[in-house]
């Protein structure tokens, strides 16, 4: 998929249950969306699109899949989810303001530079001055807005209230027993776990993990190794942190070995199709607040997007948000929109503008 797909549009897809559906502006209404103080005429609304579909068949060759059935109205899940691009952005904007944040000339330019490196097609030219100057505006305030809010709730993001916020944001994530877990995986073979690894090659990977599990201090370096280490490239830049999983989200072997083997310590090398595993458990059982506390604020930097969705669906519960309701459904409870046939955010967009604030936090 090219980067300008998976800079389409803001959808805050985290989970969140939608289970309140509020259409404020349930039928044809002279704003496509607002949001407090702030409209969007559906003037300037279908301007936007149409700039935006420009811009997409450049870089993709065909807007073909922002449109309808008819092939000449556009898809309710394009215009749901330009719509919840916006919100978001306004939304970023509301908090800043709330909190005295102060947007910069230089917020500006770094949100901009960002804007120009993933509005970009397969041939590295960027698209993103062809979107219409109302939209262009809109998406520098707003992902600067974003990306300055992200950063105070960096800061703030290990008190005990941003982490039950972002607890609170993360549904039914948490519900159930669960086990947190971290690990470091060598592969026998190809690692792939398609076909049986040799003895020499599980010999092979036995050794390396002896040799990893003899660097351990305690479990303080586990993250360290992992990163260096582990052939599992996913987690290991995470230091190895699978997050927290139900009963029989592993193969057999690695999930018995997580459900039975002591908290809180690095266990015996673990085989399984695809080599040798050191595992450490921190948590298992329900996970309340208090037992995901700190699992919560050590992997606070991957959870960015949930953070501010919680943080925005918190400012979405204080304004007036209206929108048309050919286009979008407003769920109160996640402070987002969706399409009006009731489903979810389009699969094709593949990241969120939450996520390319996020990423300008290094």
């Amino acid at each position: 998929m090219k980067k300008i797909c998976s800079t389409l549009i803001a959808v805050l897809s985290l989970g969140l249950v939608a289970s309140l559906i509020g259409t404020s502006c349930s039928a044809a209404s002279p704003s496509a969306l607002t949001v407090g103080s702030w409209s969007l005429s559906n003037q300037d609304f279908t301007t936007q699109l149409e700039a935006f579909a420009d811009t997409y068949a450049k870089a993709n060759g065909s807007a073909s899949d922002l449109h309808g059935a008819d092939g000449s109205s556009w898809a309710t899940s394009f215009t749901a989810a330009f719509l919840n691009d916006q919100l978001s952005l306004q939304l970023a904007r509301i908090d800043a303001a709330q909190r005295g944040i102060e947007i910069t000339d230089a917020d500006r330019a770094a949100a901009q530079k960002l804007l120009e490196e993933n509005f970009t097609s397969s041939q590295g030219g960027s698209y993103f001055a062809d979107l219409d100057p109302g939209y262009q505006k809109s998406l520098i305030e707003g992902l600067a807005a974003q990306s300055a809010v992200i950063s105070v709730l960096q800061a703030e993001g290990t008190s005990d209230e941003a982490l039950r916020r972002l607890y609170d944001a993360s549904g039914d994530k948490y519900k159930g027993e669960q086990v947190c877990a971290s690990h470091i995986l060598i592969f026998a073979g190809t690692g792939q776990g398609q076909s049986t690894p040799t003895d020499a090659e599980y010999a092979q990977s036995l050794a390396k993990i002896a040799q990893i599990q003899s660097q351990l201090k305690g479990t303080s370096n586990f993250a360290d190794l992992a990163e260096a280490n582990s052939d599992d490239s996913g987690s290991g830049a995470n230091g190895g942190d699978l997050g927290c999983n139900p009963r029989g989200s592993f193969v057999p072997e690695f999930d018995d070995a997580a459900w039975t083997q002591p908290i809180g310590v690095v266990g015996k090398p673990v085989k399984t199709q695809y080599g040798y595993h050191l595992i450490i458990v921190r948590v298992r059982g329900e996970l309340t607040f208090d037992a995901v506390k700190e699992d919560l604020a050590s992997s606070l930097k991957s959870n960015l997007t949930e953070l501010l969705a919680a943080e925005l669906a918190n400012v979405a519960a204080t304004v007036q948000v209206g929108v048309d309701g050919r286009y979008g459904q407003f769920v109160a409870t996640s402070g987002t929109i969706i399409s009006p046939a009731g489903s979810s955010s389009p699969s094709t967009l593949a990241r969120t503008m939450a996520d390319l604030a996020g990423s300008s936090q290094g």
